[in-house]
């Protein structure tokens, strides 16, 4: 199963709440998952390294499938366990050349330095379900919701994509 990806305003068959309003928010999930876990989010970093862009990502990246491209995959955890995996993509170009020192982050928040700088620009988010193969051992499942959306400051060309793990969010949040 490969990923399609829809504006969230025109998915055919969007989740329910309060899952669908998770994926709409245009605001930083870092804050959000802050404020609703009793302030104990953390990162936890899985892997940072070159690898090859997968076909979506090269699309919406628009570089040639298979380039390569800076990988970092993360865990977020809030209210005592992990919540969301994080699969952020950008050409080896990025790299040194925006304000936001991606090969560098270790387990600091990205979205706290991507909403943080006015520079920054976030382009439309876009929703699918998330192939399982395609997440660690450990956290598959079949028909995982994701979000994603690219972005940019001229020189920064940054796909993220987060994938919400079972069971969140719970009930009211």
């Amino acid at each position: 199963m490969l990923p399609h990806w829809y504006p969230t305003d025109h998915h055919p068959a969007p989740p329910a709440n309060p899952l669908f309003s998770w994926l709409c928010h245009e605001g930083s999930l870092t804050q959000r998952l802050t404020d609703v876990g009793n302030h104990d989010f953390r990162v936890e970093l899985l892997r940072q390294e070159p690898q090859a862009a997968r076909a979506d990502e090269a699309a919406a990246l628009g570089v040639p499938q298979g380039a390569t491209v800076w990988a970092r995959e993360v865990l977020l955890h809030t209210a005592g366990a992990p919540r969301v995996y994080a699969r952020s993509v950008a050409p080896p170009s990025a790299l040194g050349s925006s304000a936001v020192e991606l090969d560098a982050l270790g387990t600091t928040s990205l979205g706290h330095l991507l909403f943080r700088n006015p520079q920054i620009s976030r382009g439309p988010i876009e929703i699918s379900r998330y192939p399982a193969e395609w997440l660690p051992a450990d956290w598959r499942s079949d028909g995982l919701w994701a979000r994603r959306s690219h972005f940019s400051d001229g020189e920064l060309q940054l796909l993220v994509c987060e994938v919400f793990l079972q069971g969140w969010p719970v009930a009211g949040t």
